[in-house]
């Protein structure tokens, strides 16, 4: 059984593309904010949302992931939520609203793929699940607002 192609989704163009069409839609009234950015060397106090795309019929996968530092997570949950801009952010909502956005773009990229695959469920926590043999094949970093978001898709095997 062979890996997911994913030829099509890797390519940071894309990747930056689909961001800025779901940020447009989700939050920001369809206006572009969603800029190339850089990526930090890591993540202080780090949230990670993810979804996995699989075919039925194979263990591989590819691993949609969306990192931030938390007050950055947190500024997006506040725009999604159309929350206050001093609101603090509970952690039931930092899941649903920063899951969603892995969700969306995970679901918007896997559109893309030359083949059907399920998405799972969001999952978001501090630092994603190690997996024996798993490999970056794309990371796009992200300025939105004066936050920094990176956007990454791992091959699953």
């Amino acid at each position: 059984m062979s890996a997911l192609d994913t030829t099509l989704i890797a390519d940071p163009a894309q990747i930056l593309g689909v961001a800025q069409d779901v940020f447009a839609a989700l939050i920001d009234d369809g206006e572009v904010l969603v800029h190339e950015g850089v990526a930090p060397e890591s993540f202080a106090n780090p949230v990670t949302a993810w979804v996995d795309m699989r075919r039925a019929d194979s263990s591989h996968g590819v691993r949609t992931m969306v990192r931030a530092e938390e007050a950055d997570a947190h500024l997006v949950v506040r725009a999604l939520l159309r929350m206050e801009p001093d609101e603090p952010v509970g952690e039931e909502d930092l899941v649903d609203a920063f899951g969603e956005i892995a969700n969306v773009v995970g679901g918007n990229l896997k559109s893309l793929l030359p083949e059907h695959a399920e998405l799972t469920l969001p999952t978001v926590a501090a630092e994603p699940p190690v997996l024996a043999h798993e490999m970056m094949v794309a990371q796009t970093p992200l300025a939105w607002r004066g936050a920094c978001f990176v956007i990454s898709l791992w091959m699953l095997v």
